[in-house]
């Protein structure tokens, strides 16, 4: 008898929890905008599910950044980084998916994309989010936005143009989308929500930017009819890209100059963070000392005082946009210019911005060299 009323609570119990769950899943499913579910379908949401269980907490980023061809393309160095997040406070990577020469390092299957012959598929995207899904780890989707030597040789409608010959203008070295153009915004703003719906957590732009070095005087913004100042351009752009992806499981960053922090107006190629930090979760200043004036803070050698530079420049920022809700976060120098940088020096400027009360850093090495990061965080940590 006992037994009996045990077997028949346990079934009530198991047929509860079977009609729970069914709520839950048919709650979810249909709470998740058409576009999301359209695009990724259930696999792809449960992915955003299972993403959403393991996000660190924001602001703490702490991560070094990876090629896409070189290294996060490479398995046996992502294993190296993999280890060094496992022994150390690390908890992302920043990785390219648009890169410095215009290329999707990602396997993009949007049409629209792999017309244009940038696509290099250097790694499969969703394969790379089940290896950091498994380690815990925050991925941070290195996004290229307008310094492109592939989009404007597809589609000359995207490009800066030369005054003197109507072809695509090349300054800094590369070719430029023109930063008023609103169809290459929304180009832009396909791959990104491609990229929400395979999990990826953050996608940062970088050079979200008009070029500021070479013959800018014969550049000419085709797409900028009204001759709106580029500040506007800038800050529509985010705007647009926040609009879009709202309903996406995706924050949005941008990486400035640090110097951008520092001076209050936009120097010419468009970034005001005051314009730009209500449209981001985060903005990232490359604060790195090497690439400050010589005698900057009254010192003989900035690159020789990372901590002073580096807290100055975050001090700027706080005061400037502290109350709008976007989180600051340096990107820390971690190669050697001018001066070689030791473990003392690294750890001078997390300790810079950690006085601030900032909880994350990345750390930036253009050859993806990391070993003296590795020893300084464990210098930190006291091993």
């Amino acid at each position: 008898m006992v037994k009996n009323q045990l077997k028949n609570q346990l079934k009530k119990h198991f047929i509860l929890f079977t009609l729970i769950l069914a709520v839950i899943l048919f709650s979810v499913i249909y709470s998740v905008p058409g576009p999301v579910f359209a695009q990724s379908g259930l696999p792809g949401m449960l992915k955003q599910l299972q993403m959403s269980v393991r996000k660190i907490e924001p602001g703490s980023q702490k991560a070094v950044y990876l090629t896409g061809y070189y290294s996060i393309g490479n398995r046996e160095k992502r294993e190296q980084i993999y280890e060094m997040i496992e022994k150390t406070e690390l908890n992302s990577i920043v990785f390219d998916v648009k890169d410095d020469l215009g290329y999707i390092d990602y396997n993009c299957e949007i049409p629209e994309v792999v017309n244009t012959g940038a696509v290099k598929s250097y790694y499969d995207l969703d394969m790379l989010m089940q290896e950091f899904d498994q380690r815990g780890i925050y991925s941070i989707a290195r996004f290229v936005a307008f310094k492109d030597n592939v989009l404007p040789k597809s589609r000359n409608d995207f490009a800066v143009l030369n005054k003197s010959t109507g072809k695509p203008i090349t300054l800094e070295g590369s070719t430029w989308v023109d930063i008023y153009c609103e169809e290459a915004w929304d180009y832009y703003i396909t791959i990104i929500k491609d990229l929400a719906a395979k999990g990826v957590d953050e996608v940062q732009f970088d050079y979200i930017r008009a070029p500021s070095r070479g013959n800018i005087r014969n550049a000419l913004y085709p797409h900028n009819k009204d001759d709106k100042e580029k500040v506007w351009a800038i800050k529509n752009f985010l705007a647009k890209v926040k609009q879009e992806t709202s309903y996406c499981d995706i924050k949005v960053s941008a990486d400035v100059f640090g110097w951008v922090f520092i001076t209050e107006n936009d120097q010419g190629i468009g970034q005001l963070i005051e314009e730009m930090a209500p449209e981001l979760d985060y903005i990232y200043p490359m604060a790195y000392p090497s690439h400050y004036n010589v005698h900057f803070l009254g010192f003989e050698d900035a690159e020789a005082h990372p901590y002073e530079v580096v807290k100055y420049t975050l001090e700027k920022g706080f005061n400037r946009i502290g109350d709008s809700g976007c989180g600051i976060i340096p990107w820390v120098q971690a190669f050697s210019y001018d001066i070689k940088y030791t473990e003392k020096d690294i750890l001078a400027q997390v300790k810079a911005a950690e006085d601030l009360g900032i909880k994350g850093f990345l750390f930036w090495n253009a050859a993806n060299k990391y070993s003296t990061v590795q020893s300084a965080l464990l210098l930190k940590s006291g091993l």
